[in-house]
């Protein structure tokens, strides 16, 4: 059995309102111009690239093994890596923040609480990222559904 665990998009907000914006320009040079139906192509894929490309995971519970992949609508492209050393699984509560800045030097912020289910190692030093969840109930839910399938014990986050 496979879990497809669908993170982030790639790139960020400001990016996916240009590339929105690269897709509407695409079709109206297809269906406007002619001549600039090559240039309307270009613009419409490069559009497509920046608002669908999204980052994943993808955990196979009979053969155990963890994909981080780059995908593309239905092409995944990431290496296969098995998780024999990975003996426990945990939640951890992270705060993420990103800033960005605009031209007139005005910085704006994003601040989310996000809970992140990984695998750990015996020592709890090597940790591997399976999905994000906003919610602290579902990602209990989750981490718990995942521990079952793949016969771990879910433990807290404590470092050797």
């Amino acid at each position: 059995m496979k879990i497809d665990y669908k993170l982030d998009r790639i790139f960020p907000l400001m990016f996916i309102i240009i590339g929105i914006t690269l897709i509407i320009c695409g079709l109206i040079l297809l269906g406007t111009f002619d001549s600039r139906m090559k240039i309307g192509i270009t613009i419409l894929l490069i559009g497509l690239v920046i608002v669908f490309t999204r980052k994943g995971t993808i955990l196979d519970f009979n053969q155990r093994k963890i994909k981080h992949y780059v995908g593309l609508f239905f092409i995944k492209i990431g290496n296969w890596k098995t998780i024999d050393d990975y003996t426990f699984i945990s939640l951890l509560r992270i705060n993420q923040k990103s800033y960005g800045y605009s031209r007139t030097g005005v910085q704006f912020s994003e601040r989310k609480k996000i809970f992140r289910i990984c695998l750990l190692n015996k020592t709890h030093r090597n940790r591997l990222k399976i999905t994000d969840i906003k919610d602290e109930n579902n990602a209990y839910l989750e981490a718990q559904k995942i521990a079952e399938n793949l016969k771990l014990e879910f433990v807290n986050y404590s470092p050797i």
